[in-house]
């Protein structure tokens, strides 16, 4: 989610969207099940961190 706050401090206003993005997350099978409770520990840090930025 944009907030806006580049635009605002640069004076600029958005005329039209382009594109949207998104991010994703990719695992090679083998290596998620050997190292799942790392991968599931670096996902919760994602997940906090961008609900963190959404909240602010």
């Amino acid at each position: 989610m944009a907030s806006g706050k580049t635009l605002k401090e640069n004076n600029l206003v958005e005329i039209d969207r382009l594109f949207e993005s998104t991010a994703r997350l990719i695992a090679h099978p083998l290596s998620y099940r050997i190292n799942r409770g790392n991968v599931q520990a670096r996902i919760e840090q994602i997940r906090a961190w961008t609900q963190a930025e959404v909240t602010h």
